[in-house]
């Protein structure tokens, strides 16, 4: 057995422009077979053959841009079409028995026969065998695939991302939350054969932050031949900026502006020459085409954005045939800068407003960013656990108790004297009670409570998680 590796787009380049990608191809085709136990590979024009362990190839292969397909193929040396039809018999009798089939023949090469004349003898075969030939609606399908003295027989062509080999294109650095919308832009990029970075803003907790990371993480499984950078910056002081600064309902639009703003000064430091987003037009208030307009005055560099034309179910599907989205999906989001009524648009005197209250802290969060190779992450997230003094047992005295559950659950129990807050009001009820008070946070099973706790300890708010194991029931 070996496996097909069809090209995509790169067939079409000529010239050193073909011969630079066919190299950056490999390159990422041999890190992919690095998860098979390696790989031999052999190329000749329009196709790259790989022995090896031909299931685990197919897997793997199959995710490498640049690649159209594979197909797992039984290889036949041939010196007449009878040999080619003899071989196929053999391997197929048994499959096509009692079904409808079609046989697809392609050939490259000089032959004294045609491929219908393979399509002819190979067909004959499988009849004789008890199929019956269907071209139409066939229940099965037999390739082959003619080059010089040499037949491949396959029945299965699984479909890889195609686009162009990563590295071809130059670099960028992706703006990527732990949401569905971001890691997709980012992919889309890496399949147009850009390297892409990664800048993640950190606005929660240890909890969120790992789960993003794994995200991330699955994003970047995709990145082979490229080991990317990812930097973590933690956004608190940019949060602790904008409530402060800036008026409440340029909350949304002031933090996509100190991310731009701390994301440029990353892609510095990493020479990208781009950034890239998930903004899609119109799906929250914050990327209206006015307020995208706002947040990129004045940066000295392109914003990208992949799926500014895509609705969320199309985003949705590529999330998944990824592998982000059950990762992103359950995701508890936690944000202390969103305004509940945001305006759509700045004005000029807005921005210059936003950029003297928050330029400054985002620049500097993005000179302190963590900066991780994609080889280290695995790593780096076994590290991550939140403060070891976030729980407790019982709230101190005084301690302002918090809900996080839903209001059915809140209104069938909950701790004496607690009140209910929605994770997304949290940063509004400490602004009104105070924050020099202490706060206790419970949900349902710890998780989003230390979460929670701990991104307003990174404000200097004194916040515990309550030890409370809760059924959703």
């Amino acid at each position: 057995m070996i496996l097909i590796i069809r090209p995509g787009e790169l067939t079409v380049k000529r010239g050193a422009t073909r011969l630079e990608m066919e190299r950056l191809l490999l390159r990422a085709a041999r890190e992919a077979a690095g998860e098979c136990g390696g790989a031999r590979f052999r190329r000749e024009p329009g196709r790259i053959y790989a022995e090896g362990d031909v299931e685990c190839l197919k897997r793997a292969l199959s995710r490498v841009f640049g690649v159209k397909s594979v197909s797992p193929a039984h290889v036949v040396t041939f010196k007449e079409v009878g040999d080619i039809a003899s071989a196929a018999a053999a391997l197929w009798s048994n499959a096509a028995a009692g079904r409808k089939f079609a046989v697809r023949v392609h050939r490259v090469g000089d032959h004294p026969f045609t491929s219908r004349d393979v399509a002819a003898a190979v067909g004959a075969a499988l009849v004789a065998a008890g199929g019956t030939v269907d071209l139409e609606n066939p229940e099965v399908e037999f390739f082959v695939e003619v080059r010089g003295d040499k037949a491949y027989l396959y029945t299965e062509v699984v479909e890889g991302p195609g686009g162009l080999p990563l590295g071809s294109e130059g670099k960028v650095l992706a703006l990527v939350s732990g949401g569905i919308d971001s890691p997709v832009a980012a992919w889309m990029l890496m399949r147009r054969g850009a390297h892409v970075d990664v800048f993640h803003c950190a606005l929660g907790g240890t909890p969120t932050l790992k789960r993003s990371l794994e995200v991330i993480r699955q994003l970047l499984s995709w990145s082979y031949g490229y080991n990317a950078r990812v930097i973590v910056a933690d956004c608190s002081p940019v949060a602790k900026a904008i409530r402060a600064k800036v008026r409440e309902e340029l909350w949304n639009i002031a933090f996509k502006r100190a991310l731009y703003l701390a994301a440029a000064e990353a892609a510095r430091r990493v020479k990208a020459l781009a950034l890239a987003t998930g903004e899609s037009l119109g799906q929250v208030s914050s990327q209206t085409l006015q307020a995208l307009a706002a947040v990129e005055k004045g940066l000295d560099m392109p914003v990208l954005r992949p799926l500014i034309g895509m609705d969320k179910e199309e985003i949705v599907q590529l999330a998944k045939r990824i592998g982000t989205y059950d990762l992103s999906a359950h995701m508890p989001e936690y944000c202390a800068i969103f305004s509940r009524r945001p305006k759509k648009w700045a004005t000029r005197e807005e921005v210059e407003e936003i950029d003297l209250a928050v330029g400054d802290v985002a620049r500097e969060v993005a000179s302190a960013a963590k900066v991780l190779r994609k080889r280290e992450l695995a790593d780096y997230i076994s590290t991550l656990s939140p403060p070891t003094d976030l729980e407790v047992e019982e709230p101190p005295p005084d301690a302002v108790v918090v809900d996080l559950r839903d209001e059915e659950s809140y209104k069938r129990w909950h701790y004496p004297g607690a009140v209910r807050a929605d994770v997304e009001d949290v940063a509004k009820l400490v602004d009104k009670l105070g924050r020099d008070k202490t706060y206790v946070f419970y949900c349902y099973s710890g998780g989003l409570s230390i979460d929670v706790a701990e991104a307003l300890r990174k404000q200097g708010i004194r916040a515990y998680s309550l030890r409370l194991r809760l059924d959703r029931e």
